[in-house]
């Protein structure tokens, strides 16, 4: 019983260390995706929250014609925040 369990576990260690190998070999590919994986994991939690809130999401086609058309309300609600601000002052 011993030996099995021993075998498993060098199994194991071999697995964790061909991980690592190989990890560290993509090191500089995983670190130069790092930035684009963080922004779109918050992007992801942003939509994500504002979809539980109810909060609508933007359009950028809606978002022009309804500043074109003046009507400021449902600019608020199809903008996004610095565009329908911006938009106040124009």
């Amino acid at each position: 019983m011993l030996t099995a369990e021993l075998k498993l576990m060098a199994m194991g260690a071999g697995v964790l260390i061909l991980g690592a190998w190989y990890m560290s070999s993509r090191l500089p590919e995983m670190a130069e995706a790092l930035p684009g994986v963080i922004a779109d994991t918050g992007a992801g939690l942003i939509v994500g929250t504002g979809d539980v809130l109810g909060i609508p999401h933007t359009d950028r086609d809606a978002c022009a014609a309804a500043i074109r058309e003046g009507r400021t309300w449902h600019a608020s609600f199809v903008c996004p925040a610095g565009t329908w601000i911006e938009s106040l002052f124009n």
